[in-house]
């Protein structure tokens, strides 16, 4: 949401890693039908996200609710306000039993991550992430919902068995001044060579006004578009997926660097998306929790399936992402021209 300059990375995250993999479709004559039955284990793990912890949860990234330390965060766009931030959600997660890294890029620039690794030692991995900051205001929803989303699926994977891909979650910082964040942090991964299978983000998911469920899924590579669709069937979600062209978030900054990416979001390019982006009316009363409930389910019925090593569905004619509809995030001009 916002237009990114050229960023010189020298940053000095330690993580093992190789060539770029892609998600393996199932093999011509593979006994679907008995390598699925062998990964059952724990892939219903998504039932178990909490609508009461992620409205909890984003009270407090929003303002509504105080800290424990007593201190709100009204806001997430000035350097007080991101710091706070991450103080919250590094306490989240230390509770959850994760070892926080910050990844500090530049004095006023500082993500997120943990790594939950795979229960078979491998040097494959999955990225899960979202923008926490906002442009200085509350940030319900761009991207609050976002925030709290990967929160609860970070929770949520410890407890799934058979994990056989690390999953790394990211939370990043001034993607509101140009995916900043996120374009340090892949650049910097695809410098180590590390050997991500794909990335995924999500922004803005709180909105709803239809009710119909709908999630857009934006430019997803390769099989991953197959892939949310065979999700959304086998958990029997059975929610309405979109794919769309949209960009300007941070996907983008991955995909630029090399690693096969997809975006969730709510209907932004279907225009059943907030009226109060970048507002200052966008605050907790205006999230749809069931909603965000339900997409948080598929987001996590996707990652604990790719951890698993759940086949995708046959390999399929990729169609070019500029063949669907889309529509740029914007708050600045050239959005979605980045250098690297």
């Amino acid at each position: 949401m916002r237009f990114v300059r050229g960023l010189s990375v020298a940053m000095g995250l330690i993580v093992a890693g190789c060539a770029v993999a892609t998600v393996s479709p199932v093999q011509p004559g593979a006994p679907r039908s008995a390598t699925l039955a062998s990964l059952q284990q724990g892939r219903n793990v998504e039932t178990q996200v909490d609508i009461q912890r992620l409205k909890d949860t984003l009270a407090v990234l929003s303002g509504k609710t105080a800290m424990a330390s007593g201190q709100t965060i009204p806001e997430r766009g000035t350097v007080n306000g991101r710091e706070l931030t991450r103080q919250f959600i590094t306490g989240t997660l230390e509770a959850s039993g994760y070892t926080v890294e910050r990844h500090k890029y530049r004095t006023n620039g500082e993500n997120l991550m943990v790594r939950l690794p795979a229960t078979t030692p491998t040097d494959e991995w999955i990225v899960v992430g979202a923008h926490m900051d906002s442009v200085k205001n509350a940030g319900a929803n761009d991207n609050g919902t976002g925030t709290v989303s990967v929160l609860e699926i970070a929770r949520l994977m410890r407890q799934v068995e058979n994990r056989k891909v690390n999953v790394l979650f990211a939370w990043f910082d001034e993607e509101e001044l140009g995916l900043i964040g996120s374009e340090y942090m892949a650049a910097a991964f695809k410098k180590q060579g590390m050997k991500i299978s794909s990335v995924h983000t999500i922004d803005m998911m709180g909105w709803d006004a239809d009710k119909d469920r709908a999630v857009e899924i934006e430019r997803p590579d390769g099989v991953l578009w197959d892939y949310y669709q065979m999700v959304n069937k086998t958990h029997g979600l059975n929610l309405k997926l979109a794919r769309t062209d949209s960009g300007s978030t941070d996907h983008v900054a991955f995909r630029a660097a090399g690693f096969p990416s997809v975006g969730l979001c709510e209907e932004w390019e279907g225009g059943d998306t907030t009226p109060h982006y970048h507002k200052k009316t966008d605050t907790w009363e205006t999230v749809d929790f069931a909603y965000l409930a339900s997409t948080t389910k598929l987001f996590t019925a996707a990652v604990s399936d790719l951890a698993r090593k759940v086949p995708a569905p046959p390999a399929t004619k990729f169609v070019p992402h500029n063949k669907f509809p889309g529509r740029d995030h914007t708050c600045g001009p050239n959005h979605d021209n980045h250098a690297h």
